[in-house]
């Protein structure tokens, strides 16, 4: 069968690809050619006999059908307990008999398992936590959507962010002078009410070196400043990169494993080309696990570490409240209600659920929590390229109502939310179901309640 022209097996790795793509409105060309690819079944053979290791097939074979992962499920509960929403069924009826198969299987059986790995597992890894095996499906279908990936079914919207990674090294067209001009823009948006606040590019042997998420010069460049001030105030010594500054990976979410590589090697030459003494990464969950916790297996770093020691934004907010680098004033603490979500990469599989309720003592006056919490809170309902696929959007909505129910049982009137992902979830929430919710990244929070020490105010508020 032909390849066609847009969905092809082969990664885009020029601009005339990617413009293509991009042309190609809502993937509607690109989808119908899917239907007409072409499996390499002795490549896919090939790519299980090497990559499909002990563990997934012990895992795919001890599975006792028990049925204790389905609950842990939010797409299981938001869809009426269906039970092909149960996790181990998804994962058997793609990978498994993918696995049982050794790759001999059909279009058909691509398409529909590309359906399923992308609009029915955002791969939180939640069911990892209540399986008696141990068995996680969120591990197997990440490793699923590499296959797919190999083949040529993936989504639109991520075979493009992936492309984008390998042109761009960002999830967008965010070229290095964009980038560059976009900090000295925010930079001097800031010198009335900021004298003296720099955004630093590549300065050598800083203490931190701050990477962050592509969409934030694209579309937010005020996160940009937010930081840069928090930064200030907190008397830092801190730079970004020119180049390594991205540190999101919707390569990840596509399955893009040398995508993946590419994007974290450039984050870890900036560490070694400027010698921080850390990097700080933005309020984004699948940036910190892309950099942090899968970035160095990626980058084959037999340490398993980054070149530098690295910490979610959480992190270095507690640090600076807990040492005083920034000082709430009290009468400007959130007084109303408020939760917060649990990013599932930075929580769950970071672990700083203890680090985010940290921060909620200095700054909130009534923080009630959601039921579950903390690393068995549910997934937004957004993560692991959900929000961003239009082909599954409706499936997505529907998941949303399993953390919008969360939100609402708190009776909170603002969702502290410092993850992108997340964020969106929560906005969408408010748009598809009419609800009025507020919701908030920390930066904005903590600049409005910080207490600004005098040699840094303007001339005239000294």
């Amino acid at each position: 069968m032909p390849q066609g022209t847009l969905c092809k097996r082969e990664p885009v790795t020029s601009r005339e690809s990617l413009q293509a793509l991009l042309a190609d409105t809502r993937g509607r060309v690109y989808y119908k050619e899917m239907e007409d690819l072409d499996i390499d079944r002795k490549a896919l053979a090939e790519t299980l006999a090497k990559t499909c290791k002990s563990r997934t097939r012990t895992w795919l074979s001890i599975c006792a059908h028990c049925g204790m992962c389905a609950d842990s499920c939010f797409l299981y509960l938001a869809n009426g307990r269906d039970p092909k929403q149960v996790p181990a069924y998804k994962i058997q009826s793609t990978l498994g008999e993918m696995v049982r198969r050794n790759g001999n299987v059909d279009n058909a059986f691509m398409r529909h398992c590309m359906d399923v790995a992308w609009s029915q597992c955002t791969c939180c890894n939640r069911c990892g936590m209540y399986c008696p095996h141990g068995i996680d499906m969120g591990v197997m279908f990440s490793y699923l959507r590499g296959l797919l990936f190999s083949q040529g079914f993936v989504p639109w919207e991520l075979k493009i962010g992936s492309g984008m990674h390998r042109i761009f090294q960002a999830q967008m067209d965010v070229t290095e002078e964009d980038w560059v001009e976009t900090c000295v823009w925010m930079e001097e948006e800031q010198q009335d009410e900021w004298p003296g606040l720099k955004i630093p590019v590549d300065k050598e042997d800083a203490d931190i070196l701050y990477c962050l998420n592509a969409r934030e010069p694209k579309h937010y460049p005020e996160d940009i400043a937010q930081a840069a001030i928090l930064f200030h105030i907190a008397g830092e010594d801190w730079t970004v990169p020119s180049t390594g500054w991205e540190m999101t990976s919707l390569a990840m979410f596509a399955g893009d494993w040398e995508g993946c590589r590419q994007q974290v090697q450039t984050i870890y030459a900036a560490m070694e080309r400027l010698r921080p003494r850390r990097m700080v990464g933005t309020e984004c969950g699948h940036a910190y696990r892309a950099t942090v916790i899968e970035g160095p297996y990626w980058a084959g770093r037999k340490d398993g570490q980054p070149p530098v020691p690295c910490f979610h934004y959480v992190e270095w907010v507690a640090e600076a409240l807990r040492t005083g680098k920034l000082k709430i004033d009290p009468a400007k603490k959130l007084k109303g209600r408020v939760t917060y979500q649990d990013s599932c990469n930075y929580i769950r599989n970071g672990g700083l659920k203890d680090i985010a309720r940290e921060i909620m003592g200095y700054i909130a006056e009534d923080f009630v929590e959601m039921a579950p919490k903390k690393e068995h809170n549910f997934c937004c309902g957004g993560g692991g390229g959900f929000n961003g696929v239009g082909r599954y959007r409706e499936q997505r909505n529907v998941g949303l109502k399993v953390k919008l129910k969360q939100i609402q049982q708190t009776g909170a009137g603002l969702v502290v939310a410092p993850c992108h992902n997340c964020w969106d979830a929560i906005r969408d929430m408010e748009e598809v179901y009419h609800v009025p919710i507020t919701w908030s990244f920390l930066k904005p929070l903590l600049i409005d309640m910080v207490v600004v020490p005098e040699h840094l105010r303007p001339a005239e508020d000294a």
